[in-house]
């Protein structure tokens, strides 16, 4: 299943994309090509615009979200579309560009990560849009706890 995210809803498009789900979003996308990307794309329409329903030819993509909380709106896209994240596709894109990430070797890293980060990690991820490479670091822990507070794993 693929989203696109209106302009509003950066962090749940950060969510989706932390869960795995390939998410498009950008803050100057407007409404006519949203609309266009989702049906060319096949990608449903994540919005809190009332508006969108004025696009007949989208209205079968359009879920409206309720919530102002990204994840409570993760929580409603989750439900709605009685999805459930694995924990294999977790941490799988890159949560600024939408990229999936390719595994790199350690070897590969060594001068390119800070040495503390080289010496404590085994696993690393790149993304080759951003040009930036990824790691488990704690941030990846405090992510999963909130996920896991809202029971959404």
């Amino acid at each position: 299943m693929k989203f696109i995210c209106d302009d509003n809803l950066g962090k749940l498009a950060k969510w989706l994309r932390t869960l795995g789900y390939d998410t498009l979003f950008s803050r100057e996308i407007e409404d006519t090509e949203l609309v266009s990307t989702a049906l060319k794309e096949e990608r449903i329409i994540l919005s809190r615009d009332q508006q969108l329903k004025r696009f007949k030819s989208a209205e079968k993509k359009l879920f409206l979200l309720s919530s102002n909380q990204p994840l409570d709106q993760l929580k409603e896209v989750l439900k709605k579309f009685n999805l459930k994240p694995e924990e294999k596709n977790h941490f799988t894109r890159c949560l600024v560009c939408n990229q999936v990430l390719v595994p790199v070797s350690k070897k590969e890293v060594e001068n390119k990560v800070p040495p503390f980060v080289f010496k404590t990690q085994e696993k690393f991820f790149y993304c080759s849009k951003c040009d930036k490479l990824f790691w488990a670091g704690t941030h990846v822990k405090n992510l999963k706890k909130k996920i896991s507070e809202k029971g959404l794993l």
